[in-house]
Order: structure tokens, then sequence, then C-alpha cells
């Protein structure tokens, strides 16, 4: 192989002399096109990493109108308890580096006031973790008019593809899981102004309809123990009598879980609670408590997938609801 001059920055075309190819060839090769032949393209690679060369990604953008990012978008709010460090936020974005990565695709995480007041920076399309209350947050973002995909649960009027675990089955589990354990009064403790909480709500109701048990209360609150715990305190107050608790997360158990004990109710000898996202907060907290599993890995590869038949306009069919799992520990 012919040797660069010493201070001379490699080219395109320097690789596809040493190559023998031309630069449209080298190109392509570095894109991951298939028009160029696996056997070649690796030797192309191979090239341009030993004579150091690298596309001008932002020169090829200006070229393509294309900038082969995707953005992952969050949720600004976080608090002490659930941060963006949650680890199945961290699983979901391990799972879309799995499918972006390979598909030569960038990903930027940022979040929606940043996304928003950016002018969505320059992505080929969005991704966006965390709907918000009545969906607002997947409102704002639709408007940009991006191919976008959004984890959580499908909005009427929402014209916007999305990928979700099985919220509704979820709370089905939840609910003959409790009645399996001989509960009937059973407490609902979650905001359903967010759409994944109605889903599992919804399910809930859709299990006790079925059967002799009955939901004495559905009480809003926060995604937060605190918040839980002032919920519970309220129904407690309000003297409702209850023998079973479905959280809307695992946060929300906690706190649940907390307040019964702080008024000497025994959990679950008087009252069995179920989470949802099996957070570590479940299987740390004692008791632990009983939950709902989603895959956050398999969430981000079909987030993935998603985006990308998209922003490559490939037909592809509507990603199925992501299954989920009832995880029982010390709190039923």
């Amino acid at each position: 192989m012919s040797k660069i001059g010493d201070g001379e920055r490699p080219t395109m075309g320097m690789v596809a002399t040493l190559a023998g190819v031309s630069t449209i060839t080298v190109s392509r090769a570095l894109r991951g096109s298939d028009l160029v032949r696996p056997e070649v393209r690796k030797r192309i690679v191979q090239i341009a990493n030993q004579v150091g060369y690298r596309m001008n990604v932002a020169a090829r953008s200006l070229r393509t109108r294309e900038s082969r990012t995707i953005a992952v978008v969050l949720d600004q709010y976080a608090h002490e308890n659930q941060s963006h460090a949650d680890p199945l936020l961290l699983a979901l974005i391990g799972g879309l580096l799995e499918t972006l990565t390979p598909a030569n695709y960038s990903t930027l995480l940022t979040t929606h006031e940043h996304f928003l007041s950016s002018g969505a920076v320059g992505a080929d399309g969005a991704i966006i973790v965390g709907q918000g209350e009545n969906a607002h947050r997947l409102r704002q973002v639709a408007a940009l008019n991006l191919p976008i995909v959004a984890w959580g649960e499908p909005v009427p009027g929402v014209n916007v593809k999305v990928v979700g675990s099985d919220n509704q089955m979820g709370g089905r589990l939840a609910a003959e899981h409790l009645i399996a354990r001989g509960r009937s009064r059973l407490l609902f403790l979650g905001d359903t102004k967010h759409p994944e909480v109605a889903a599992r709500l919804a399910g809930f109701r859709e299990a006790l309809a079925a059967s002799e048990a009955m939901l004495v209360g559905a009480f809003p609150c926060p995604f937060t123990p605190e918040g839980a715990a002032d919920a519970v305190r309220a129904a407690l107050d309000d003297g409702k009598i209850f023998d079973g608790i479905f959280a809307a997360s695992d946060f929300i158990a906690a706190g649940a879980c907390d307040a019964l004990i702080e008024r000497d109710i025994a959990v679950p000898h008087d009252v069995a609670i179920v989470g949802f996202d099996d957070a570590p907060v479940a299987s740390v907290h004692r008791p632990a408590i009983t939950t709902i599993r989603q895959d956050g890995v398999a969430a981000g590869r079909a987030l993935g997938t998603a985006i990308v038949n998209m922003v490559e306009a490939k037909v592809a069919e509507a990603p199925a609801a992501l299954p989920v799992e009832l995880v029982v520990r010390e709190t039923s």
C-alpha cells in the first residue's frame, strides 16, 4: 500500500486510489451501502482506517439533506427518586444503540425543551420518551412534521406511531394476581392523565369486571413515593377499606407500602401491593415489591427499528405491544 506523506491530510480520493476503486464506491462503502460487495466494502473500510480518513459528515449532510441522526427526546421531568439514570431508560437507550448504530445512524440524546427550542436540531427523525400529561409533549413534537415514533400508549387524535408495552395486559395481570391472593377490595394509585397509566387502569378494571372483586377507589398521584404516601393517607382518612393496591409504578408502590406500615397496617397480611416497571426500588425495598416487568432493551430495539423504517420510507407492520410479565415478591 502506498504511503501518505507526513502532514498530508487523507482524502476520499486517496482512499479510492489505494483501494483501486472510484470515489463514489468509497463513499458508498463507508456509508455501508449494499451497492458495494461485502469484501470490497470491508477492504475500503480497512484502508480508510489505516490512513486515518473519516467522511466529512457535515458536508455530506448538506449534499443529501440527511444528517443520519436520530434524536432521542426525553421528558425534562425528573426527581431524586426517578432520574434520567433510571435503569429502564438506560436499557431502552441500550436497545436503541444496538439497532441504530448498525443502521449507520448517530443517536442524539436531548430533552423536549432543548429539542423544541433548537428547531429539531437537524435530526432525520425523533424518538419520544415521555408523552406527558394528556400527551402534550407528544403533540408539541408532532407539530414539527418529522418522522416520529413515541414510547408509550397510542393517543386518539395524535397521528404518531407508538411503540409500547402491553399496559392493559399489565393491569389485567395485576388484578388477576391480587384476586388469586384472595383480595376483593382494591385501590388504584396513579395519574391517568398519562396515557400509559390510563391503559393500566383500564386493564385492571377489565379483569375486575370478570370477578367478584371491586375497585373501591382510584387516587391520582405523581410518580413519587411521597405523592403515593399522601394518596394512601388520604384514602385511609376518607374511610376507604381495601385489602389490595395496584400502583402505576414501583416508586408509587414503595410510597404506598411505607404509608401503610406507618399506620400499623401490615403488608401483605392486611394489604397486598403490586407495582409496575420492575425498577431497582422494587427489589431493594423492604418488603420487596411484586411488580409488572417491562423489557427496556426490547423496547429500544423496537423503537429503533420503527424509526429507521419510517425515515427510510420502508413499509413495515405496526409493532405489536411488547409483552409484560408478573414478578412476585414479598408485598403480595
